[in-house]
């Protein structure tokens, strides 16, 4: 080591806490709404598939958490992985279970930060690793000014990862920009029934529809998939041959899942010389007439 280099983190890194099973999906009691019972089991009707493959993929993620316990795992990049995949798997199993509610929504933004999550764990174990340990060298000290514990934001922006990454920059622009205050993709979520002659507001819709309920599954789908596969792939981990052997099976049923024809679908497309969303198989029950959208 230079002389001029740094000294490393105090910190040591500790073992880390997980939960001791994967939280199942919690279907509404008896006493909410019907309207959100309906969504639910509906839900659970319409897309089995995808639900099973989300469930595998969490229960995966913690088994391989629960097998890089020991202290031959921890060390630095270890740590940064798991600050952000902590953020990632929970995140997931929050924006399934908003999905299953029919509390669409809430699910974008939701969606967009677990990507930028993503994207932040992959790229910190890399080069970008001293951004985490020049943070981590500075944080919990005592400011003595304000009578606080200084931990610092620890600014650390890596959307760029997941935007420039091919499997994951088409879903990452529609999560961002679907979360947005813009007119349209508002009007596509709360204003379903408006047309050219009237606009109608749904105020707090938690009506069951197919094509949200399909693009939103499959943008989780591509974020849990891309995270099994960096839990297998990094080295960070403990994985055994069965969890790789459990993650190729994963992988290959996205395939499956994602290229159903009949499966609400979004791409970016030339329109007049700009780029615009195209929401095809677009409808609310898995009997109505499927439509096109164009944002």
């Amino acid at each position: 080591m230079s002389s001029d280099s740094p000294d490393p983190p105090r910190q040591r890194i500790s073992p880390i806490t997980f939960p001791s099973e994967t939280p199942a999906l919690i279907k509404p009691r008896d006493d909410e709404p019907q309207i959100r019972r309906d969504a639910f089991r509906e839900t659970s009707f319409a897309l089995p598939l995808d639900l099973r493959w989300l469930s595998d993929a969490f229960t995966l993620q913690r088994k391989i958490v629960e097998q890089s316990y020991g202290s031959s795992f921890r060390n630095r990049r270890y740590a940064s992985a798991l600050l952000f995949w902590s953020r990632i798997y929970s995140g997931g199993i929050e924006a399934r279970a908003l999905t299953a509610r029919a509390s669409y929504s809430a699910v974008l933004p939701l969606l967009r930060g677990t990507m930028e999550w993503l994207g932040a764990e992959q790229a910190v174990v890399g080069d970008e690793q001293i951004e985490f340990e020049d943070w981590l060298r500075e944080a919990w000290s005592n400011n003595a000014e304000h009578h606080a514990t200084e931990i610092g934001m620890g600014q650390y922006m890596a959307g760029q990862t997941i935007a420039m990454a091919p499997e994951t920059a088409d879903a990452y622009r529609a999560v961002s920009e679907l979360s947005r205050s813009h007119f349209g993709a508002s009007a596509l979520l709360t204003a379903d029934g408006s047309h050219d002659k009237r606009f109608l507001v749904n105020w707090a819709d938690e009506a069951f529809h197919l094509g949200w309920a399909q693009l939103l599954f499959g943008w989780q789908i591509v974020i849990q998939d891309r995270q099994c596969r960096f839990a297998v792939g990094s080295g960070l981990f403990g994985v055994e041959s069965e969890d790789r052997q459990e993650y190729q099976r994963l992988h290959r049923q996205t395939q499956t899942i994602l290229q159903d024809q009949r499966r609400c679908r979004a791409e970016w497309i030339i329109d007049q010389g700009r780029q615009r969303l195209l929401i095809d198989n677009y409808r609310r029950q898995p009997s109505g007439a499927p439509k096109r959208i164009l944002l």
